[in-house]
């Protein structure tokens, strides 16, 4: 019997489960609201500051990893060529938005409650491996004239403070939001959990 309940939670978490007409009303309206926060970022192309974890972070709760990767993407692409085209679109960017999906969704996904240690560890990861990590490398090789390990450590830098400084406004601004009364109530009412 706990086998069956394993393999039927892992089976849950690795499909792209049929969403009624509610519940891909309200994922569009949430993509809405991510490019909607996109648009309020405050910053340069290398150094930027926005919320848009907030609507991923409920993407990832509510609609699983595969469902965060392919809305993940798809916003990427959306926001890089047709929203804010401020330059050459980057695949890179697409796989970080994917993998930073992807971490939402393992750690977040069905969960009533998202514990504190859920979100230190899934904004750390992000913040470590996807924007400090991958990002970087994306900025230093579209935008680097000499690529020496000099100028990635300038690239670098920056935007490792920034992260340091946003990493527990992002985990206090998350804890609120994803355990708050009226997403609990939103979780009952569109997806009967």
């Amino acid at each position: 019997m706990a086998v069956q309940n394993i393999t039927h939670g892992v089976k849950d978490t690795w499909s792209l489960p049929k969403l009624d007409i509610r519940q891909f009303v309200v994922l569009a309206l949430l993509m809405a609201l991510d490019i909607a926060l996109g648009k309020l970022t405050v910053g340069t192309n290398v150094l930027k500051i926005s919320f848009v974890f907030v609507a991923m972070s409920l993407i990832a709760k509510w609609y699983g990893p595969l469902w965060t990767m392919l809305i993940a993407a798809i916003l990427d692409v959306v926001n890089a060529t047709i929203i804010t085209p401020s330059g050459a679109f980057f695949l890179g960017f697409t796989l970080s938005a994917v993998s930073a999906g992807l971490i939402y969704a393992l750690f977040y996904y069905n969960q009533a409650h998202v514990s504190w240690w859920r979100i230190l560890g899934a904004v750390g990861l992000i913040t470590l491996v996807v924007n400090i990590g991958m990002n970087t490398l994306w900025l230093f090789i579209m935008y680097s004239q000499v690529q020496t390990w000099h100028t990635f450590v300038t690239l670098l830098l920056p935007r490792a403070i920034k992260s340091i400084i946003m990493y527990p406004i992002q985990v206090i601004i998350t804890y609120i939001f994803l355990n708050n009364a009226a997403v609990k109530q939103a979780t009952k009412q569109i997806f009967h959990r």
